[in-house]
């Protein structure tokens, strides 16, 4: 029961999945919610995997369709993480000292840099989802939301706290070891299934996503101290855009 609560308050928490159900807040619940990221991952993967499918049995261009997914996994997180990518591209590109990063990322207002960094984002993802329409299996729409998920958790479980308050600390002072064996084994179990079919992908898919998951966790420390909420949602989207762009290498260059 307690690990249903979880999943709700994970849904609820990271996606726009209308889920009437008012869940409580306690320690308990949000350990499971951490646990539930990566399952929020697959559903949110799913529904991406799915449109994929059944719009490639239709004759939608593959212009318009690769449009339609970026705007779908957008929704679906309800912009949740675009917006803390703008927050911290905000914050960084103001060059100022980390307290006063900290202090611009908590400002509502949205600057030139943050628009900026964000079109470029979507702009390459629009790219590298154009090109490889049609050439990719529906479960590498599965398997990156999946990841960059699962590897947020695990920046949430190891990551330094940038400050004692906020949404990332909320979570992390209830995270013990046992949500990260159980993410890692999660992750274990989903990289196991789908290396059997796809080991290429599945093999750059793994090692790209730990390589943005340490290298996430370095930058962070270094320029910010530390992690918050805004970073967590930052992580996520630009895992997924680095992810896509292996993809996309891995359409031109090696199975092509």
């Amino acid at each position: 029961m307690v690990g249903w609560r979880g999943l709700c308050l994970a849904l609820q928490f990271l996606t726009v999945f209308p889920l009437r159900k008012e869940v409580p807040w306690e320690a308990k619940t949000a350990r499971w919610s951490v646990r539930m990221f990566p399952v929020v991952g697959l559903v949110v993967g799913s529904v991406q995997a799915l449109v994929y499918w059944l719009f490639l049995q239709t004759s939608v261009s593959p212009l318009f369709l690769a449009l339609f997914l970026l705007f779908l996994a957008i929704f679906l997180s309800g912009g949740l993480h675009a917006d803390g990518w703008m927050d911290v591209s905000d914050a960084f590109f103001s060059y100022r000292d980390k307290e006063r990063r900290l202090e611009i990322m908590k400002d509502s207002r949205v600057g030139a840099f943050a628009v900026l960094s964000l079109v470029f984002l979507l702009s390459f993802r629009f790219v590298f989802l154009y090109e490889t329409i049609g050439h990719v299996a529906p479960l590498i729409f599965i398997v990156i939301p999946f990841f960059s998920r699962s590897f947020m958790a695990l920046l949430l479980s190891y990551g330094k706290l940038a400050k004692p308050n906020g949404m990332a600390a909320a979570f992390r002072k209830h995270v013990t070891k046992s949500e990260t064996r159980f993410i890692l084994l999660l992750l274990s179990i989903g990289t196991i299934v789908v290396g059997a079919t796809y080991p290429v992908e599945t093999a750059a898919l793994t090692l790209g996503a730990i390589f943005s998951w340490r290298s996430a966790q370095s930058f962070y420390d270094r320029q910010f101290g530390g992690i918050t909420g805004d970073m967590l949602g930052a992580f996520v989207e630009g895992t997924e855009g680095w992810l896509w762009f292996l993809v996309w290498l891995l359409r031109s260059f090696v199975t092509a």
